[in-house]
């Protein structure tokens, strides 16, 4: 068994022949596009078994005893420190972004000027102005978001780590469902957070950049958010 997890074959993601003797030479373009092609082709096949049977069930129907686990810590107690550690941690990683966030948006804040009338490169004037006008409001929102964010998670990480500092176990899982709605809501404040502050550094292109390049970068910047918000909502689902 340790010379076959040993052997370059197994681990070999070139062509077949070009690993017959060893590792030996540099791997080529056409090489690293075969191997990943292996790759892909073997990932859809971890989700299933041998036949071709969906394992997905199967393992959810043999993890059932988790919920006895779950049931044995709810009423007879104590809380699992670990896994109330990985909830808490998670809290503080979402107020982490908020706040490196918010401190992004500041300083493009107070770093936008206000377009001058009298600029000679400025060929829509109402438009440009507007454009500012909107930026602001984009960067309001997202100041105003990813500081609810901040803000509500460290009061949900503070109270649950005093709670279980306290041996108040049963205060600790009464909070967590009574803040379930809040801690929701400020998730999705800090995805309005990000779209407001990437939307304003979008805008932020034609007021620096002004006239008629100004106005198609813009554009071209703000279509490339359209795959960016959906690979997000593909996480989030």
């Amino acid at each position: 068994l340790v010379a076959l997890l040993s052997s370059t074959q197994l681990l070999c993601f070139m062509p077949p022949g070009r690993c017959s003797s060893g590792m030996a030479g540099t791997p080529t373009v056409a090489d690293r596009s075969w191997g990943l092609q292996q790759i892909k082709s073997v990932v859809p096949r971890t989700r299933q078994a041998v036949g071709g049977f969906d394992a997905v069930p199967l393992r959810q129907f043999l993890h059932l005893g988790r919920y006895l686990a779950i049931w044995r810590e709810k009423w007879l107690g104590p809380a699992n420190l670990d896994r109330a550690n990985l909830r808490i941690t998670g809290m503080d990683t979402y107020a982490l972004i908020a706040a490196v966030l918010l401190q992004v948006i500041l300083g493009l804040y107070g770093s936008v000027p206000e377009p001058a009338m009298d600029d000679p490169r400025i060929k829509y004037p109402r438009l440009q102005r507007i454009i500012f006008e909107l930026q602001m409001v984009f960067l309001m929102i997202a100041v105003l978001c990813s500081t609810y964010t901040m803000i509500m998670f460290l009061l949900c990480k503070i109270y649950s780590v005093m709670a279980l500092g306290l041996y108040k176990d049963v205060s600790y899982d009464l909070f967590q469902k009574a803040t379930a709605t809040q801690r929701v809501r400020a998730f999705w404040s800090l995805i309005a957070a990000m779209s407001s502050f990437l939307i304003a550094f979008c805008m932020n292109l034609y007021t620096r950049i002004k006239g008629n390049r100004g106005l198609a970068l813009f554009v071209v910047t703000t279509a490339l958010l359209i795959p960016i918000i959906q690979d997000w909502n593909t996480i989030k689902k």
